[in-house]
């Protein structure tokens, strides 16, 4: 059976080449993508799709590539989000040598470089020389070749940046921590995105970069770097399955697990995937539409050598995480979409939460909000609620776009209808990828001593401008209740480098 990839192409037989197929106008009506920029510029759906199909991007991965975990993790991120943001439009160059490569990011996926990036892109959109044509936005991993107006994803320590290849230099690409890399091809794809939807005219002509160890320092700042990762979250849960969640899991893959087998997470969630999910979620694709998402989530977990346990009903009031034997985790990265849910956090017994939040609207949609608790603030305050009217004006604006908008005057005659698709939130996968960064970089500080964050605030339109509230330091009392396991590092000279100890 052939494969349907994001933005509703089909992986037609053993070439894997990428074919156009119809999709149905109800499927199309989902894209959080397109709603974009049927929000910012009117447009209907099929012209949004259109303009992302055009648009060409070009990942040129150097020779050396092949050796660097975090750099594979940047070029495999940014693959795969660039191909659900631009369907069809994303082609990746690497010479024979790379392509040939094994993996170095176990447990995330197996194989070679290329089988990977193929599973992405398509095998028609793979290259081992540069094409006659090279249209489009060029992003650079590794020492490949600069052309004029590439972009380049570079990343030291704990730290990602990227901006012009022209005068922003690589780092000096210290594997300390491997979310770097997938913070680093997240914002790239980010920079390309913003220009693409004319949302910030300085998005890839600006250097750019946030560091994971101290996201309230400029990324340059020589604090920013961060220590070697030895220590890696062993037992935890993931609620909301969504955007989020499917962003906590490929950070989490993402990590140097010595034994992905002594590792249990418990995947929390009652929804099935929807089409809508498609596009936003990193591990979702078309094949899986109507499962069960904790089922879906769970199978790419235990490929990789991760166990799961599966809790497949709603999160209320009545949740509590069990304490005696047999023991669950004390550890949450939750990805809600609601307020409701979140404000009943506090209660469900918890040891440490580490929760994101984005904004769904053509003004926010790039807005990452972080919280972890325990927190001195209330629920109520961290995650208030809408009032009564708040929530009539808000549905009186749905209906006024659904009205005037004519993007969304093609999706029928049903106002209702229209209504409810006005009222989804626009939803972008760098967003999230970005977020679970900096979610699943908390859970490493508290095993690692490191800075502690109440909130992070912070918009992708400026990611140098971060809000964020610090707490001291984290101390072993805070990892209590925390179950953790030793990470595979790649030398110990790096430890060396990091503790300053060759100085």
């Amino acid at each position: 059976m052939a494969q349907l990839l994001p933005g509703g192409w089909e992986a037609a037989g053993a070439t894997n080449s990428l074919v156009k197929v119809d999709m149905s106008r109800r499927e199309m009506t989902l894209s959080r993508i397109s709603k974009l920029l049927v929000d910012s510029e009117e447009l209907s759906l099929e012209e949004a799709l259109a303009r992302r199909e055009r648009f060409q991007i070009t990942l040129r991965c150097g020779p050396d590539v092949a050796g660097s975990r975090t750099l594979q993790l940047a070029a495999l991120t940014a693959a795969g989000i660039a191909a659900r943001c631009f369907p069809g439009a994303v082609r990746v160059v690497l010479d024979k040598a790379l392509a040939g490569a094994n993996l170095v990011v176990p447990p995330l996926t197996e194989g070679s470089f290329a089988a990977a990036l193929e599973n992405l892109v398509g095998a028609r959109n793979l290259h081992l020389s540069i094409p006659a044509e090279t249209g489009g936005r060029v992003l650079l991993f590794g020492n490949a070749s600069p052309v004029p107006g590439s972009l380049r994803a570079t990343f030291d320590g704990w730290i990602a940046q990227v901006g012009p290849a022209g005068f922003v230099p690589r780092l000096a690409e210290r594997p300390f921590c491997p979310l770097a890399g997938v913070l680093a091809g997240s914002l790239a794809v980010s920079e390309i995105f913003l220009s693409f939807a004319e949302l910030n005219i300085a998005a890839t002509r600006r250097q750019t970069g946030l560091s994971l160890w101290r996201p309230d320092l400029p990324h340059f700042d020589s604090e920013a770097q961060g220590p070697q990762v030895q220590f890696l979250p062993r037992d935890l849960w993931v609620l909301g399955l969504g955007h989020l969640g499917n962003a906590y899991l490929w950070s989490l893959a993402a990590l140097p697990y010595l034994e992905p087998e002594a590792v249990r997470v418990y995947l929390n969630d009652f929804d099935s995937v929807e089409a809508e999910n498609y596009e936003t979620g990193l591990i979702f694709t078309p094949a899986d539409k109507g499962d069960l998402k904790t089922r879906v989530c769970s199978d790419w977990l235990e490929k990789r050598g991760f166990c799961t346990r599966l809790l497949e009903r709603p999160f209320d009031a009545h949740f509590r995480r069990r304490a005696v034997e047999p023991i669950e985790p004390g550890l949450a990265l939750c990805g809600f979409d609601s307020n409701p849910a979140r404000q009943l956090l506090p209660g469900a017994n918890f040891v440490r939460v580490m929760e994101s939040g984005l904004g769904g609207t053509k003004h926010n949609f790039d807005t990452i909000s972080f919280h972890s608790l325990p927190n001195p603030r209330p629920a109520a305050d961290l995650w208030p609620d809408l009032g009564p009217e708040e929530r009539d004006r808000q549905r009186e604006e749905w209906e006024r776009i659904a009205r005037e908008n004519p993007g969304y005057a093609g999706l029928g005659e049903d106002i209702c209808g229209r209504t409810e698709l006005a009222g989804k939130s626009v939803a972008v996968p760098f967003v999230g990828a970005t977020a679970a960064t900096l979610v699943v970089a908390e859970t490493l500080r508290v095993l690692h001593g490191g800075p502690a964050y109440l909130g992070i605030k912070l918009s992708l339109s400026d990611p140098n401008s971060v809000s964020a509230i610090r707490n001291g330091n984290y101390t072993a009392q805070d990892s209590a209740g925390i179950a953790f396991c030793e990470a595979e590092t790649e030398g110990e000279e790096l430890i060396a480098l990091a503790d300053g100890s060759d100085q």
